[in-house]
């Protein structure tokens, strides 16, 4: 009997720890402006199914709303032109990311450098210092670096056709390319490495394709779990079960 009440305890306790951990995501994919609509459905609904499976809480909507207050994530997936981060959406993630949130901002190929470089002017607003895209080359196998290779099983991954960030700056490489030295195309900044939010936690990658579930499975599946894990362990630590 008493084996049991341990048991009992026990599930209860990591049942805790496991909603405690669970985050509130607001995602913003600019479905009502994207120039690629079932581009814009598929890595929606997979992204959602996805946070949703870990316990998650997942808000949907086309723009950034007046108030991040409340959510503890934001995944602004909107890749097109269209979804160029304006001066004042910079400046409401910036202070999102100076009050301790944990945004990921989907980037793409040279083709959509406005939006490209609305990321590269929130990263430097930031303080993850000055990054450039490579303007002539696109990528296709890249080496995952850790922490993104675990705890789903992941040490390469084929990109579509991802642009190619130049440099880390004070981040880190989430992948790095295996033909281009020096350039990946996935960056991650921990808390403490951004100068300008040093509570905040920003990652990106310069493809869309990966978060469909169509190309490269289940390495691309794996990255975009390792992603959702890596945002909500930098800014909602997971509770030590006693």
């Amino acid at each position: 009997m008493k084996f049991k009440i341990r048991l009992t305890v026990l599930a209860l306790a990591m049942s805790a720890a496991f909603a405690a951990n669970a985050a509130s995501i607001l995602i913003v994919n600019n479905a009502s402006n994207t120039s690629e609509a079932g581009t814009t459905a598929d890595i929606t609904n997979n992204l959602q199914t996805l946070m949703t499976n870990v316990g998650d809480t997942v808000t949907v909507v086309s723009a950034p709303p007046a108030s991040l207050a409340g959510y503890g994530q934001v995944w602004d997936i909107g890749f097109s032109n269209s979804a160029a981060l304006t001066s004042a959406q910079q400046s409401e993630y910036l202070s999102y990311l100076q009050s301790g949130g944990g945004l990921f901002l989907m980037g793409e190929n040279t083709g959509f450098m406005t939006r490209n470089n609305s990321i590269l002017s929130l990263i430097s607003l930031a303080g993850g210092g000055s990054i450039g895209i490579d303007g002539s080359n696109t990528d296709g196998l890249e080496t995952i670096l850790a922490p993104f290779t675990g705890p789903n099983a992941v040490s390469q991954l084929t990109y579509a056709a991802s642009g190619l960030f130049t440099g880390t700056g004070t981040g880190q490489w989430i992948s790095t390319s295996n033909s281009l030295s020096g350039e990946g195309s996935g960056l991650a900044f921990d808390v403490g490495s951004l100068t300008n939010a040093g509570a905040g936690a920003l990652t990106t990658i310069l493809d869309v394709n990966f978060m469909q579930n169509q190309y490269d499975v289940p390495n691309s599946q794996n990255l975009t779990k390792n992603l959702i894990g890596y945002v909500t362990e930098q800014v909602n630590p997971p509770n030590n079960v006693p």
